[in-house]
């Protein structure tokens, strides 16, 4: 086999791996920096105005104040849309944000991303300026034009009190971004424990799916977040619903290696074989990456030990193909047929000649491998052997 050959094999290999990301999107959450709060370019300032606007900026206080007394606007918006009231919220200048609000300043106008101030101050923690914005009613269902909210950029942040000031307000708690993610998805994604408690008492959605058909509960098993886990599925998370490449909860955390989450999801009679969009189950992930307890526990609950994914790789040549010397016993130990050939003719012993795992090969053979046979091409696990170690163990099996 040359190197263009094991190249592909190495492509076809790669992807079985479940690489779903979930990424709350910051792309439109612009925040103020010196340069795009003070450029005038696109809007008519006066000298006064950019004055002011950069006396908010740095916290001057009593320069802020006499800019308002001379009845320079509290609403002033650049180019990029910021306001005084969000740049003050943004760096939690408290003093300013009141003097702003007792000018009455507009709460909710968005700047180019959609950010409020409201958004702007959630974002970055300042628990005081939330709960004087909303006590003057900003509004707490505006998005950023890529649908982050301020109950989203909270429940991220792990910002437990200004969860709870937007909670008492009857935020909507289900609102989603333009990817569908919610506040709940994004609590238990991050691991946040006590606002993923927070959002259910007040009926959070468990059963909606993000665009790439993820859920909540998906996203908490892709982390590791056992507790999440057990919290959302003792409020009947539905666990037949699948990602959009087909993957369960069962995939991401058998793959990882959360022996307490698939404990769990195996207790509450998830499919234990559903082959996601490359036909591999969460055997054949656990095996590929070694996870030889996870492999343990799912063939004691009955998963296909033989079950042959996309170009008829099965869990055994995968951990052959890896060196997973310690899944391979398992694997035999269980029952696996050891000469199964995937849809090229290549079998598991051929697969750790090739990729040079000696202790692999050394097992497979004890165990009663077929060194004789030969793969579409014609090539017997010695013919692709580079190892000096390897082709003679081989030599000594014929």
């Amino acid at each position: 086999m040359n190197y263009i050959e094991k190249l592909k094999y190495h492509i076809k290999l790669q992807s079985f791996m479940v690489l779903a990301t979930i990424v709350l999107p910051w792309t439109t959450l612009s925040f103020a920096n010196e340069q795009n709060v003070t450029n005038s370019s696109a809007v008519s300032y006066t000298d006064d105005h950019v004055e002011f606007v950069k006396a908010v900026f740095s916290g001057k206080k009593e320069t802020v104040k006499a800019f308002l007394d001379k009845g320079v606007s509290p609403d002033l918006q650049n180019e990029k849309g910021f306001t005084p009231l969000m740049i003050a919220s943004q760096f939690g200048y408290d003093d300013i944000v009141d003097m702003l609000l007792e000018k009455n300043a507009h709460l909710n106008i968005q700047n180019k991303g959609g950010a409020t101030a409201l958004i702007v101050a959630a974002k970055n923690g300042h628990q005081k300026i939330v709960e004087k914005l909303l006590a003057k009613d900003a509004q707490t269902s505006l998005q950023t034009t890529e649908g982050v909210s301020a109950l989203m950029v909270a429940a991220q942040q792990g910002y437990d009190d200004i969860v709870d000031a937007l909670l008492a307000k009857n935020v909507n708690v289900n609102l989603q971004t333009k990817d569908k993610v919610t506040a709940l998805m994004i609590a238990s994604l991050d691991g946040k424990s006590s606002i993923v408690d927070k959002l259910l008492a007040k009926n959070a959605k468990i059963e909606l799916q993000a665009s790439d058909g993820t859920t909540a509960l998906y996203m908490a098993a892709r982390n590791g977040h056992t507790s999440i886990v057990k919290t959302l599925l003792d409020r009947q998370a539905p666990i037949d619903l699948i990602a959009a490449n087909q993957t369960n909860p069962l995939h991401v955390a058998a793959q990882n290696g959360y022996i307490e989450i698939v404990n769990a999801l195996l207790k509450s009679g998830i499919k234990i074989d559903q082959p996601d969009k490359n036909g591999a189950t969460p055997l054949t992930l656990a095996a590929l990456v070694g996870q030889v307890e996870v492999v343990d526990i799912l063939l004691n609950h009955g998963a296909q030990i033989n079950h042959k994914a996309r170009n008829g790789f099965t869990p055994l040549i995968l951990a052959a193909q890896n060196g997973q010397t310690p899944v391979i016993q398992t694997l035999l130990k269980n029952g696996a047929q050891i000469d199964l050939q995937n849809d090229d003719g290549i079998t598991a012993l051929m697969w750790a000649a090739l990729h040079d795992h000696a202790e692999a090969v050394k097992l497979l053979l004890e165990q009663g491998a077929d060194s004789s046979i030969k793969s579409k091409n014609g090539k017997t696990a010695q013919d692709i052997a580079r190892d000096d170690g390897i082709i003679a163990l081989l030599k000594g099996a014929d």
